[in-house]
């Protein structure tokens, strides 16, 4: 009986022809998901940081009484919108859940919202821009210890408690509403018109509502925006002086958010939540990506079109107005009268933290505790 000799099993495996690898398929969500995790890690050390220095206190208005209508407003502002947003919340988010175990995009982008507020003092991150106004429930501001941070005061600008995350809710939300209404109108009449022109219709639109509904705030005494460009500021020399360019940042920061909700594939889901499916774990855990996801996705928008352009800005805006510095409820304990730093001015050097030399209100040199003024070596001869 004849013997078949058979090839060594190696040669078998590599005479037979070898089916490329494929492709590792990028999944979107995990890297959303990895920044909206940082975000949120980011806003607790800062938190944490805050409580452990003992920093934490309650700014009062200072010695300027606020007119009983002012009282009236801010509280209606602060008490009306912190009920908003937990109304929000529940319907956009916690009952959805409890009928269907997820939480859709509206209800994520809710969360978002009120989660996100933690920031916005950054506005402030090189010379004080702006600042709220210290009737409102507060204590003070972790803001400070955010690695290079270079205003004096940090912890005394009043961020408001129940306000902010108020008005972030709920009035980012109406405005992310209100660009996917145009949207979807404007594609119902020219169905072929692309995702960028759909973007820039809303633009304009969104610019003058969010300039409306910001100033009418201000008017009202909510906050104050002090270092602002006099010719690009409407109002300016008065407390509630406008910049034009803080609308134009802010239609940036409602369009993109309204193209996060307005643009999904055919299964509801964001760019944000991409390559959900792909991945291999429980629904629990791709309910919590989701979330992070969709959260990174919404705070990176506020920082690049927001955070960033307006922190440049402010350092070359115009000498804060005497209508505000006369206030105390807008500067007590951060600037001017009452403290050891004047109020931004163009011809005043921007102080780099809290142990640099600056300018007093006074117009003196000031010299904090444990800093001396350095002296120039002789330059070299030899």
């Amino acid at each position: 009986m004849a013997t078949t000799h058979l090839p060594p099993r190696s040669s078998l495996d590599a005479s037979r022809p070898v089916a490329p690898a494929a492709p590792k398929r990028v999944r979107p969500i995990s890297w959303w998901a990895a920044l909206g995790f940082g975000f949120l890690a980011f806003a607790a050390y800062l938190i944490i940081a805050w409580l452990v220095a003992g920093e934490p206190h309650r700014v009062g208005t200072g010695e300027t009484p606020l007119p009983t209508w002012m009282k009236i407003c801010l509280s209606v502002q602060q008490y009306g919108l912190f009920a908003g947003m937990l109304a929000l919340i529940l319907f956009k988010a916690i009952l959805p859940w409890r009928r269907t175990g997820s939480v859709p995009l509206d209800g994520l982008i809710v969360i978002s919202f009120s989660l996100m507020w933690w920031s916005d003092p950054l506005y402030n991150y090189f010379s004080p821009g702006f600042n709220y106004n210290t009737y409102f429930i507060n204590a003070g501001s972790w803001i400070g210890h955010t690695p290079g941070w270079m205003s004096p005061n940090a912890e005394e600008i009043p961020q408001p408690l129940l306000w902010l995350p108020g008005v972030y809710t709920c009035a980012f939300f109406l405005m992310v509403l209100i660009v996917t209404t145009i949207m979807r109108k404007t594609r119902e009449r020219y169905p072929s018109m692309s995702a960028i022109g759909l973007c820039a219709v809303a633009f304009i639109p969104m610019m003058v509502v969010g300039t409306m509904w910001e100033a009418a705030f201000m008017v009202m005494g909510s906050h104050e925006y002090g270092a602002s460009i006099s010719w690009l500021t409407l109002n300016h020399g008065h407390y509630y002086g406008f910049p034009v360019y803080q609308g134009i940042t802010a239609s940036l920061l409602y369009t993109s958010w309204g193209a996060l909700r307005f643009f999904r594939d055919d299964q509801g889901r964001s760019f944000a939540e991409a390559g959900i499916d792909r991945l291999s774990v429980s629904k629990r855990v791709k309910g919590a990506m989701r979330f992070f996801a969709v959260s990174g996705a919404v705070t990176a928008i506020f920082f690049v079109f927001y955070h960033l352009p307006n922190a440049l800005i402010s350092q070359r805006g115009d000498a804060w107005p005497q209508d505000v510095q006369e206030r105390s409820y807008f500067i007590n304990g951060y600037c001017g009268a009452g403290t050891d730093v004047a109020c931004p001015n163009p011809d005043l050097p921007i102080p780099r933290g809290e142990s640099s030399l600056r300018v007093g209100p006074d117009g003196k040199l000031v010299v904090p505790d444990g800093t001396t003024i350095p002296v120039a070596p002789a330059v070299k001869t030899q």
